[in-house]
């Protein structure tokens, strides 16, 4: 697919990390975890780079990524993952975080590596080609492992985890929605969230944190 004209560029704007984290503690609340957010509060080590934030059980997520392989969250116990939610035509933030994860995972060996998900915020574009190419581009390609899906598939995601992609008002054009990385240890523990202006070097030690928890 060839590159979008700058008609199409969309906005990729973050939400704040308090914003993020007190609607991460509602939906897990809401997804069955019984009693209150604060009875199940687990005190967790500052992890390098983010912002630590109570553990809370990852919500689902079960999609197919850019080489038509089933991606089911829950069954990626065991590894370190990171999640974020971007789109394979961004022309702003979305190359500079790619960037980032790639310079972060210059620093680790194959073996500290977290698995990386990016889950779409655009079914309508976002297509294993053009998942290929922005890794491509951008370096990462076994780095970022693109979520793809219908839109049916895909909001059932976003509304999981407390994504709201969402046409700007000023520009019909134009995406908005969250933009942090959650950083997921081994028991599929959220514990950290890291804003799009991460650094490479906290991010890599946040990860070797993550891995020995």
């Amino acid at each position: 697919m060839p590159p979008r004209s700058p008609k199409y560029r969309r906005a990729f704007r973050p939400a704040s990390l308090a914003v993020a984290a007190l609607a991460l503690g509602l939906l897990v609340a809401a997804c069955g975890g019984g009693g209150s957010s604060t009875s199940t509060a687990v005190s967790v080590p500052a992890i390098a780079g983010g912002a630590a934030i109570p553990a809370k059980a990852a919500p689902p997520i079960d999609l197919t990524d850019q080489y038509g392989k089933k991606i089911d969250l829950a069954k990626l116990k065991g590894h370190t993952v990171l999640v974020a939610f971007l789109y394979t035509h961004c022309t702003d933030l979305c190359p500079i975080v790619a960037g980032k994860v790639h310079t972060a995972y210059a620093g680790l060996s194959k073996s500290e590596r977290p698995i990386f998900l990016a889950v779409s915020v655009d079914p309508a574009h976002d297509t294993p080609q053009s998942a290929a190419e922005f890794n491509k581009r951008h370096r990462t390609t076994g780095e970022i492992d693109w979520l793809l899906g219908s839109h049916k598939e895909l909001t059932k995601v976003w509304d999981a985890w407390g994504v709201r992609p969402e046409a700007d008002p000023n520009d019909p054009e134009e995406i908005e929605h969250n933009a942090e990385i959650f950083a997921i240890d081994k028991q599929g523990q959220i514990r950290a969230l890291y804003p799009p202006n991460f650094k490479p070097a906290k991010l890599a030690i946040g990860t070797r944190t993550l891995a020995q928890l």
